[in-house]
Parts: C-alpha cells; structure tokens; sequence
C-alpha cells in the first residue's frame, strides 16, 4: 500500500469515526481578525488593576492611555491573527510563588501567581470569548464542568 493510499484510508476513518464538532463557518468566527472595537471591548473588560505584565505594563495604562496606544495595541493583536505569529517575548509569564502559610516547604504551602505580557491577555479573551459561544457543542457531556454556567 502506498503512502498516498494511507493518507486517503486515514482521512476515510477520521471522516467516519470522529464526527466534525466545528463547521468551517464557525471555524471561521474563531480565526477571523478582530476589528478594533472588539480588541477594545476586550481590553476595557480586562481587569486594569491587576499586577503589571511581565512586560512592566498593566491594564490599567492601556486603559488610560487608550487614545495614545490604541492603534499600536490593536495592530500588534491583529498581527497574530492575520500573519499568525506574535511579538517575541508576548507570550513569555513570569510564575511567582506565594507563600499561604508562614515558614512555607512543600509546593502545597505556595500559592502561584502568574503574571502574563497584558497585550497577551488580549488575544487569549478574545479566542476564550470566542470558544465559548460553541464550548457546549464541542465539550462532551462528562466535561461540562468546564463550561461556565454549568
């Protein structure tokens, strides 16, 4: 049997045995660029008060400085989406370990904290935001306690 054959027979099987959850227009909604208004709604919607990105920025100055950096930000955003790559270093975080008791020695006695690139955050609410208009179509039953709501 050839390899092309292989190929053919395998994508037969996955056809027959594993049903198609996302249609290609849905596939579509997830993947598409997002205008600025979204990347604004989503930014805006972003805890601004959180601790600042591994980049030293936080929410709050995209939210305070929106008129300045706007442009810059949803350019950056819509970079990943149309060209598929990102900035390197957005997606580096930075884990700290917080103690939860005093004299803290096993991992169960920290709590950890992660602190991400903020511009990163913006791009991860908009694909969560995304999946969760289909998460009940695409998670079975026995993992609804992923779904918000359920």
């Amino acid at each position: 049997m050839s390899h092309d054959q292989d190929t053919c027979n395998m994508e037969d099987f996955i056809g027959t045995y594993i049903p198609e959850l996302v249609s290609s227009k849905k596939n579509m909604m997830l993947i598409k660029c997002p205008n600025f208004l979204e990347i604004k709604n989503v930014v805006f919607n972003l805890n601004g008060n959180n601790a600042s990105g591994s980049d030293g920025f936080g929410g709050v100055l995209y939210h305070s400085c929106w008129e300045i950096i706007g442009t810059d930000v949803c350019n950056a955003v819509q970079q990943f989406f149309n060209k598929n790559w990102i900035l390197p270093g957005m997606n580096n975080n930075v884990v700290f370990l917080i103690p939860k008791i005093q004299g803290a020695k096993c991992i169960k006695d920290y709590r950890p904290i992660v602190v991400a690139n903020f511009k990163f955050k913006i791009i991860s609410k908009i694909l969560v935001d995304r999946l969760a208009l289909m998460a009940a179509k695409i998670i079975s039953p026995n993992q609804y306690g992923f779904v918000q709501g359920k």
